[in-house]
């Protein structure tokens, strides 16, 4: 009798797909929460905004182009073999949810944070996050992903016991200068080495998915919340 009785997927896939919807609505409440804090909103809009990065994080805007480097291909053509050399072209763009839309929250924020507080934990995460950042072929510039939010919420707690900020700054100066910090650090200073990625677009903050400057933001938020 028991043989009639199976899990209709392979167990693994079916946890995936029952997992898997859970922790995404997960982080997106926790998203929601963490906005919600940083930019003194209720919930219900910091939700709005998170849809909003969610649906911007499929829009690349085309900056600029440039060449890449060049690639050798061969060809065998009835026992001949040839090899023929082009040089790819890189498309730089801006994804508008992973950069540009949390780039303008992490301005907003800058009107009502202490400046020289600001500018020692972004100088720091930009350092940091310049040191450990690569150019990986076919990918773009990869950095360990939890370094930048890390060392963003240290050096805002450092911060603000330096100036003697309140504790509500903390979150708020974690996730501007993460999100600045990752953006310079990882991205603006790295443009020079963008060749070495190879051809095709390569989108400043995320290809169609979160990238690493909105997740740096969130998880700066996650980490000085912790250290609060």
């Amino acid at each position: 009798m028991r043989d009639y009785f199976f899990p209709p997927l392979v167990l693994p896939l079916f946890l995936l797909l029952i997992l898997l919807p859970l922790f995404l609505l997960f982080f997106a409440f926790s998203a929601s929460s963490a906005i919600s804090i940083v930019l003194d909103m209720p919930v219900s809009d910091a939700m709005l905004v998170f849809v909003m990065i969610a649906i911007g994080s499929l829009i690349n805007i085309p900056l600029y182009e440039k060449e890449g480097r060049v690639v050798e291909q061969r060809y065998s053509f009835f026992g001949f073999i040839y090899t023929v050399r082009r040089r790819t072209r890189i498309i730089i763009a801006v994804n508008v949810g992973g950069c540009v839309i949390p780039v303008l929250l992490s301005a907003k924020l800058l009107t009502s944070l202490n400046l020289n507080a600001f500018l020692l934990s972004f100088a720091i995460t930009t350092l940091a996050t310049y040191s450990f950042a690569r150019p990986v072929p076919g990918v773009g510039i990869a950095v360990p992903m939890f370094l930048p939010p890390l060392v963003s919420a240290l050096s805002a707690f450092l911060s603000a016991q330096i100036f003697s900020l309140p504790a509500i700054d903390i979150p708020r100066l974690a996730f501007s200068a993460g999100v600045l910090g990752s953006l310079v650090g990882a991205d603006i200073l790295h443009l020079n080495e963008i060749e070495k990625v190879g051809g095709g677009v390569v989108s400043i903050g995320g290809a169609g998915t979160f990238d690493g400057i909105f997740l740096t933001g969130i998880f700066a938020v996650f980490f000085a919340l912790w250290l609060v």
